[in-house]
């Protein structure tokens, strides 16, 4: 499970996958830390009527059957979503991307704990395949970015990991329409092993 990722906070490097990137898109989003974690306000692109929308949400989507406002889920399994109830309609309806310049999984060395930080390793920004919707509990929208097998890379420590999607399929992510949306699962794959780096993580925040 993912639940600490660096968001990308130069307007100029998102550009560099998304051209048309307002200066404010993410002015709106948390900055109190140097990553994020649930409930974090993050960017997100959707596609509205065919073109980008560049929004900001919630990191977390509370679920209908949740009892406190505190349970929400921030993952959502790949493999999962179209045939749990909770994923189907949102991920025919209500797909997004969440651009990130790392995640962090937890690894224990010899006894003790460590995170991990992995990224490109061209160190270019990229975006997580994700799901929105409007909160059950709150009038706000929530986003929960996907998981699928890990690469042999995340696999040495964690046995799930987000899914990157290459630039390329951004807009076939995003306006595949809501009948065709199995044809979507064949893209929510690891991404390359080979096309990525993991460190130890000596910040914690």
């Amino acid at each position: 499970m993912c639940n600490r990722y660096k968001t990308a906070k130069d307007i100029e490097r998102l550009r560099t996958i998304f051209a048309n990137a307002p200066d404010d898109w993410i002015e709106h989003s948390d900055h109190k830390y140097d990553t994020v974690y649930p409930k974090s306000t993050v960017p997100v692109v959707l596609s509205v009527n065919g073109e980008q929308q560049y929004m900001n949400f919630r990191w977390g989507i509370h679920p209908f059957w949740a009892k406190t406002k505190s349970q929400i889920l921030t993952n959502s399994k790949s493999e999962e979503v179209l045939n749990k109830p909770i994923w189907t309609e949102s991920f025919r309806r209500r797909r997004c991307l969440m651009p990130a310049e790392a995640f962090f999984e937890p690894a224990t060395v010899e006894g003790k704990k460590y995170q991990m930080r992995f990224e490109l390793k061209s160190g270019a920004p990229f975006a997580f395949a994700g799901l929105w919707e409007k909160s059950h509990s709150e009038q706000i929208n929530c986003c929960s970015l996907l998981t699928c097998e890990p690469n042999s890379l995340v696999a040495e420590i964690h046995g799930r990991m987000p899914v990157i999607l290459p630039s390329e399929l951004f807009d076939y992510y995003l306006t595949t329409p809501a009948d065709e949306a199995q044809d979507l699962i064949d893209v929510l794959r690891p991404y390359p092993a080979e096309d990525m780096i993991g460190t130890f993580d000596s910040t914690s925040t």
